[in-house]
């Protein structure tokens, strides 16, 4: 079983030592997010990664996040 959840960039800071700090929260324009969230769908989530990973990312950009069980 996988759900998705449409996710978009909600700040991006600087974290130092070639590092940078990605924000994200649920996008609900659209009624994106309905097949988990009854009203207003809630995420938080925050992802340190290389400055040059950082690059691809922009404020308000949307992206889909899949959570999917790990094959241990």
């Amino acid at each position: 079983m996988a759900i998705t959840a449409k996710v978009a960039v909600a700040r991006k800071d600087s974290a130092g030592s070639g590092e940078t700090d990605l924000v994200f929260s649920a996008d609900y324009a659209d009624g994106r997010n309905k097949e988990w969230a009854k009203y207003t769908p809630s995420l938080d989530l925050r992802m340190r990664v290389l400055d040059s990973v950082a690059e691809q990312f922009r404020p308000g950009q949307s992206f889909t996040l899949s959570f999917e069980p790990a094959e241990d």
